[in-house]
């Protein structure tokens, strides 16, 4: 795991992590999970991004927090952090017992999703728990896999099972690559994943084919936020995060300013992350000359996915 993506971990707000983790946290204070405490002695300090008990001195930063109260190993405590938190991180591997990385096979990938299929876990997630439309999924060619299939090249499979598959597509349809989402419940599998070595680009680019002189395009993080979106009528592309965010996807932008004079629009995630990609987001719309439109979710929801699973 490279530091940078550390970085990213140790820099997310210690009291969202420790709500995820089952601490109920009021005015900076929460009771300490690591003693017998009826009254909270366990106090965050948000400007340092640390928690520290006075009663049994347990302290630290939210990787320790994930590690002390999940009870995993640092690398899988990272990767929880990482998953309930939407950040994308590399694939660990042992340094001592490297693996062999190959490129994507993009004929390999094609073949997954070229008949889309849902299996019953992706359809409990897609319909169920997060209400996309059919149509929506239908059209974005989203395909699922129940068995992890090899690489006839390769032999070894690029994906994990059950999971979903979102394949990213240029604008007029190439398929470039395909994300996955794991939907299984066994321990130390990451929730997301990407061919080792391929590049992490923009989702939904079809999408701005169809958009009109002027027309507003919501710009998601994450595929599922952008399905919701595309959900609710609007018309969205993803970016997966702050870092991710390469030149070329910036010049993307410039080229639909000009072209279609697109008004760009974006939900920020109530969370560190979500601010953090709306800033760079918002410095690059400076930069090209374009107008960032920052709507807000209602109080008590964390993405756009999130507020839309109780409207549709």
């Amino acid at each position: 795991m490279e530091k940078y993506e550390l970085d990213k971990l140790r820099n997310l707000p210690i009291e969202g992590v420790a709500d995820r983790l089952g601490l109920k946290v009021k005015k900076h204070k929460a009771l300490c999970p690591f003693h017998a405490d009826s009254h909270p002695s366990l106090s965050f300090h948000v400007g340092r991004n640390t928690y520290k008990c006075f009663v049994c001195d347990a302290h630290g930063g939210p990787i320790d927090l994930a590690i002390k109260l999940t009870g995993k190993p640092f690398i899988e405590a990272c990767r929880w952090l990482a998953d309930e938190h939407n950040v994308i991180l590399t694939e660990w591997k042992p340094a001592e017992k490297p693996k062999r990385e190959f490129p994507p096979d993009v004929e390999y990938l094609s073949q997954l999703v070229q008949h889309p299929v849902l299996n019953a876990e992706a359809r409990e997630f897609l319909f169920r728990q997060r209400r996309i439309h059919p149509a929506v999924v239908q059209w974005m060619g989203i395909s699922s896999i129940s068995v992890a299939t090899p690489c006839w090249r390769h032999g070894k499979p690029y994906y994990d099972a059950p999971s979903l598959l979102f394949p990213y597509r240029t604008r007029t349809g190439q398929l470039m690559n395909v994300q996955s989402r794991y939907l299984g419940r066994e321990a130390g599998i990451p929730r997301f994943r990407f061919p080792s070595r391929s590049e992490c680009r923009i989702f939904g680019l079809p999408v701005v084919e169809r958009l009109q002189m002027g027309e507003g395009l919501w710009l998601s993080e994450g595929v599922t936020d952008c399905l919701a979106l595309l959900s609710s009528g609007r018309k969205a592309i993803a970016i997966p995060g702050a870092t991710l965010l390469k030149p070329e996807d910036v010049k993307l932008l410039a080229n639909l300013r000009v072209e279609k004079k697109t008004v760009f629009h974006i939900f920020p995630d109530k969370d560190q992350p979500g601010e953090k990609l709306y800033r760079r987001l918002l410095h690059a719309a400076n930069e090209i000359g374009a107008c960032l439109i920052r709507d807000e979710l209602p109080d008590g929801f964390k993405d756009f996915g999130q507020w839309w699973a109780t409207q549709a």
